[in-house]
């Protein structure tokens, strides 16, 4: 795969909601390698079925690699799925919602799989493109969190899914602290109107009315990300609208 001239995006989870929303505002740009992961062949199929017909942007190209987080990946077997000589920006937004069950009751099973594909899958996609990563000039790591992770608002009560992505914070936090020359920020992008998102509102009672378009929610994020710098947003939590939540 030659993307020497291109600049390299790696979207986990991209064959659905906001990350499909992400692969397809990638393609439409000139010069940009979109590398995006699914779980299996049949949302692999999925993805091209989405893309096909897409008018991508001149030099531009997608690649599709197959990981599945709800089984133990090493980063060794991450770094060997991707044949590219660098990575320029790692949106690790590959996730799982489970039921919201209030803490007394949350099931330990739950949390092992929320952590799992949550917390454990993001960090170890990081771990295996970090020889990538270290090849780019502008390196960014961008983890999609929520504000339901916010252990300071505690908005609803969020299961196994609330402490994943609380966990997926002290991450990237950890990661923008270790790494001088690394932008890395945890993103939230709004409640989308995506199969996870309606899921959701339905579960914590919320109007489905409220529920962000993918478009817009993606518009923003990309904005944020565009304009990243370690004196801006690095190392913080921040909403597609670019303010500043608290941890």
């Amino acid at each position: 795969m030659d993307s020497s001239n291109n600049t390299v995006w790696v979207v986990t989870g991209g064959n659905r909601g906001i990350g499909l929303g992400f692969v397809k505002a990638l393609l439409a740009r000139p010069s940009v390698t979109v590398i995006a992961t699914v779980r299996n062949d049949q949302a692999g199929t999925s993805l091209v079925d989405a893309t096909v017909g897409l008018v991508k942007g001149d030099g531009t190209t997608l690649s599709i690699v197959q990981l599945d987080f709800t089984t133990p990946l090493s980063p060794h077997q991450i770094r060997k799925a991707f044949d590219i000589d660098h990575v320029d920006v790692l949106v690790n937004n590959a996730a799982a919602c489970f039921k919201s069950y209030p803490v007394l009751d949350i099931p330990t099973d739950d949390l092992r799989s929320a952590f799992d594909i949550n917390t454990i899958g993001p960090l170890t996609v990081v771990q295996g493109v970090w020889p990538l990563l270290q090849k780019s000039s502008a390196p960014k790591v961008i983890n999609v969190s929520s504000s339901v992770g916010c252990i300071t608002y505690h908005e609803v009560v969020a299961g196994a899914y609330g402490p994943s992505k609380a966990a997926l914070n002290w991450l990237t936090r950890a990661l923008h602290l270790q790494n001088e020359g690394l932008v890395a920020f945890a993103l939230h992008p709004g409640f989308v109107n995506t199969e996870m998102g309606e899921s959701a509102a339905t579960e914590w009672g919320f109007p489905h009315a409220m529920l962000e378009g993918v478009e817009e929610a993606v518009k923003g994020s990309l904005g944020i990300i565009d304009s990243a710098t370690r004196e801006s947003v690095s190392g913080k939590f921040v909403s597609y609208k670019g303010q500043e939540l608290p941890w």
